[in-house]
């Protein structure tokens, strides 16, 4: 039996979701947070907060308790990004960071070697992004890579692992193949995630999955924003994963 089956959806849901906090300013990225307290403990800042915010953003969600996955997508040369890397371990809030499985072999093990560094008893985990979810197969061919999306993901997933990360940044329908693959021990975070029936203007992911079926693919954590921050009522919009995911507990109890 999966070591899910005997947990509860909101559970799984506090262990595994990542809130995304794609917003311009710390006060709406803290309001989400202070409203889904009780129901998310993870949560995710990237490019958009931490370039205007900096480390004030991981401190207004340390003192929330919340945990972070600091997603700035490292990708330079393996000094520079195990520099970065150990700079971004030192703040306790932060649990998962990443960084570019294109970078090579090299930078990503120079990456886990930073995080061991800058926080040496409990580093973060390091996870390495494949194939972005907005990426389609036909535009691989305009940059040099002449397989299909989900091949290339897979790819480098394969050499992200053998580098020493803790796992990759895949779209859930990569996740199942790396699963089978790879075994239980690799963190898979999957982005891209949608209710289903529910229109999200102007969306930009073009491999999605539901939170259910995702976690029966492999994932580990999901990583959800727009269908949280753009719903008008975002703990509607995370009690429908826990829906969602007590509908797959169901099919493995």
């Amino acid at each position: 039996m999966n070591e899910e089956a005997g947990l509860r959806a909101d559970e799984l849901v506090r262990q595994r979701v990542v809130a995304a906090l794609d917003f311009d300013t710390i006060e709406e990225a803290v309001a989400l947070v202070d409203l889904l307290q009780d129901r998310v403990t993870r949560f995710k800042v990237g490019m958009r907060l931490f370039t205007r915010y900096g480390p004030a953003i991981l401190d207004a969600l340390a003192e929330r308790e919340a945990q972070v996955f600091l997603d700035l997508k490292f990708h330079d040369i393996p000094s520079v990004v195990a520099d970065a890397c150990a700079a971004a371990a030192a703040h306790p809030s932060v649990f998962m960071l990443t960084v570019h499985a294109s970078g090579g072999q090299a930078m990503m093990r120079h990456a886990a070697r930073g995080a061991k560094r800058g926080r040496p008893d409990s580093p973060p985990l390091v996870v390495a992004v494949t194939a972005l979810t907005s990426l389609k197969s036909r535009e691989l061919p305009s940059f040099g890579v002449g397989m299909g999306v989900r091949d290339w993901a897979e790819k480098l997933g394969a050499l992200a692992l053998k580098s020493g990360v803790d796992g990759v940044v895949c779209s859930a329908h990569e996740a199942e193949g790396l699963r089978t693959e790879v075994g239980a021990r690799p963190v898979l975070v999957t982005p891209g995630i949608r209710l289903e029936d529910v229109h999200i203007a102007g969306d930009d992911q073009a491999r999605t999955m539901t939170p259910g079926r995702a976690m029966a693919a492999g994932s580990s954590y999901l990583v959800i924003g727009r269908p949280i921050y753009q719903s008008p009522d975002p703990i509607a919009a995370v009690d429908a994963v826990s829906a969602s995911v007590a509908s797959w507990l169901e099919k493995i109890r």
